[in-house]
């Protein structure tokens, strides 16, 4: 039997990206290609919202190396 394969890490800015290009091919493209983007970009997409969901994103304003109040 083999072993699972580990997940490959991709780039949320990658992800974002690849979600743009196939909304701008499928709206500027004929209808096969247009429905070939726009599946492209709906599965990127959800690759997309699935990062945010399995990574929880930090709280930027609790930062430790930040001194409290306006330093003076």
């Amino acid at each position: 039997m083999l072993p699972p394969v580990p997940p490959i890490a991709v780039s949320r800015p990658l992800l974002f990206g690849l979600v743009a290009v196939g909304a701008i091919v499928a709206v500027a493209t004929a209808q096969p290609t247009s429905s070939f983007a726009a599946g492209f970009a709906a599965g990127a997409g959800s690759a997309f919202v699935v990062s945010f969901m399995k990574t929880p994103r930090h709280d930027r304003g609790s930062d430790g190396d930040r001194p409290a109040g306006d330093g003076a």
